[in-house]
């Protein structure tokens, strides 16, 4: 009736992982942003942890007492009060498991969304996000209510003779496949919305590589969902859909933290050179950086002239370390990540050519200054 050693230990395990994970997500925002700096993606992991312990230490006692869905009916007739009851209580913490199962995976979900309105701030993706995390947020509530008025009465699941039903089983159809769709086709929409962006970026081959790791890992999120309804529906084997959920919770709350945690392996974090670029890449606005030299012929009489250059709108691509950036200062909204603006302007002062004929100073002066822009 009850899981093995090895699955539950297993259960545990992947639930300390999990947990070690958010603790150093939490750890690196507070060193990064101190805890006035920290946005609604780092208050959202606290209830999604409280929501993850619940649903691990449910699965616990799941595992141990059972559930009454998948029992014969000559076994129902033939089982001691004792034995009702305590499937009775496997059911409990089942819908337990249920409803801290649903609060965790789509509290991870909300996460991801507000992590991605700090990183395309300013790009024309930005406006999917709130559309999301409204259909995200409804998804959610209605799966609540899918949980609590499928059976009527809700004591029903509960009940292990006489049969209560289909309906009426922590394991019923009518939770799994609407909750699998849902979850599945939130889970593509999060995935496409960064996707036009990170196709056009211009990264490295190792911050390419993190981010397929990353979008493998959500794959294998929706994979994990579909074989554990497979196991449920098909082998009628709850223990090991347990296992597979377990399984699912923790590469989720990978995906949802690893962005987060990347900083921490990072010698600015620790060399404290994130509190000290606050300020937006480029030159601080209003000031110009002057340029002296002379130009023309090194014979006759010249003035030197003077190059300015201040600020503009000329975007350029650049690889840097923006994403630890956006860590830090992604609620400024200034600049879109991965983009520096620049501005050239040239002001020419006072400059006299004596040499005769050819090129004048100025002429030469843009020259030289535009040869490699």
């Amino acid at each position: 009736m009850g899981n093995a050693p090895s699955a539950l230990i297993e259960t545990w395990a992947e639930f300390s992982i999990g947990s070690c994970i958010i603790i150093l997500r939490v750890f690196t925002r507070l060193k990064l942003a101190g805890f006035r700096g920290l946005q609604a993606d780092d208050y959202l992991i606290i209830p999604a942890w409280f929501s993850y312990a619940a649903m691990t230490a449910m699965a616990h006692i799941v595992g141990y007492a059972g559930d009454t869905g998948n029992i014969p009916a000559a076994q129902r007739a033939s089982m001691s009060d004792e034995e009702r009851a305590l499937r009775s209580l496997g059911s409990k913490c089942f819908m337990v498991g249920w409803y801290t199962y649903i609060g965790l995976i789509w509290t991870l979900k909300l996460n991801m969304l507000f992590f991605y309105k700090r990183v395309v701030n300013g790009l024309w993706v930005e406006k999917y996000i709130f559309p999301a995390q409204l259909l995200v947020g409804a998804t959610g509530v209605s799966i609540m209510f899918l949980l609590g008025l499928t059976c009527r009465p809700f004591h029903k699941l509960f009940q292990v003779y006489p049969d209560p039903g289909p309906l009426c089983t922590p394991q019923s159809l009518a939770f799994l496949i609407p909750i699998l769709l849902m979850n599945i086709s939130t889970d593509l929409m999060i995935m496409a919305i960064p996707l036009p962006v990170l196709a056009k970026m211009r990264v490295s081959t190792g911050r390419r590589l993190g981010i397929f790791v990353l979008f493998g890992a959500v794959i294998f999120i929706m994979i994990a969902a579909c074989l554990r309804v497979y196991f449920v529906i098909a082998l009628k084997t709850g223990p090991t859909a347990a296992i597979w959920s377990c399984r699912e919770d923790l590469v989720a709350v990978f995906v949802g933290n690893a962005p987060l945690i990347r900083p921490l392996f990072s010698r600015k974090l620790w060399l404290g050179g994130y509190k000290n670029s606050r300020t937006p890449v480029g030159y601080p606005s209003g000031e110009s950086v002057e340029l002296s030299g002379k130009f023309g012929s090194d014979r006759g009489n010249k003035r030197s002239s003077r190059l300015f250059y201040s600020k503009d709108t000329k975007t350029t691509n650049v690889e840097s370390d923006s994403m630890e950036r956006i860590m830090e200062n992604g609620r400024d909204g200034e600049l879109p990540p991965m983009v520096i603006q620049v501005r050239k302007d040239v002001h020419v002062e006072g400059v006299e050519d004596n040499s005769g004929g050819g090129k004048t100073a100025w002429q030469q002066a843009y020259r030289n200054t535009f040869r490699n822009p």
